[in-house]
């Protein structure tokens, strides 16, 4: 009687350990999927250097991600990289650093074959939370500053690539809406003018050449 009351606690432990074991993994992907939220207001203060060391501490991982692993560790590299854009696209630019910082991340992610679908990965997470009054506000502030300086980065190059040309399309139907609170904060916290992504993106497409309809 005893042993099989002790084979029922034991199996129970069992479930229960595993039932904890699936939810920790669960979770950890969720958390993973997420990756950092960046707070524009904490970065907008760091310098050129301290940006710089962040992103080589980024490139730094996603290197050590490909080495030694049997499916070459590409996808955790690509995440590494993805978060280096994010960090860079997070922070205000008014001091123009954007494009001293990306060539590194993007020569890095084309090395993947993989700098417009990550990019197009961070605009699908930035318009998800952008017009979510669940989201917090400065998530949402932040979220804003990523596609403002995502169009930005990529404007010179919409006309020759169909895939940043999708992007930039997607920003423009997306028809964002800027919420009070989003532009109060930036105006206590900072200062900034507060641009609507999608009026960017469709000023990026209309100055586009004409095609010629004749060919």
């Amino acid at each position: 009687m005893r042993h099989r009351q002790m084979s029922k606690l034991v199996r129970k432990i069992s479930d229960m350990k595993t039932f904890i074991s699936i939810f920790t993994l669960v979770f950890t992907l969720l958390a993973q999927a997420e990756g950092h939220q960046y707070k524009y207001s904490d970065l907008v203060i760091r310098d050129y250097d301290e940006m710089n060391h962040e992103v080589q501490v980024r490139i730094r991982n996603a290197h050590k991600a490909t080495k030694g692993k049997e499916d070459g560790g590409e996808r955790e590299a690509i995440e590494e990289l993805r978060d280096a854009l994010k960090l860079i696209f997070s922070r205000p630019n008014s001091d123009n650093m954007v494009s001293k910082l990306v060539p590194d991340v993007r020569r890095e992610l084309s090395n993947f074959s993989a700098f417009e679908d990550t990019l197009s990965s961070l605009t699908a997470e930035c318009l998800a939370s952008v017009n979510d009054e669940n989201a917090a506000l400065s998530r949402r502030s932040t979220d804003l500053f990523v596609l403002e300086n995502l169009l930005e980065e990529i404007r010179p190059e919409v006309a020759s690539n169909e895939d940043l040309h999708r992007i930039v399309q997607r920003i423009a139907d997306a028809k964002i809406t800027v919420a009070h609170d989003v532009i109060n904060d930036r105006k206590i916290r900072s200062m900034f003018k507060t641009k609507n992504p999608t009026e960017i993106a469709q000023d990026i497409l209309k100055s586009l050449p004409k095609k010629d309809s004749k060919k």
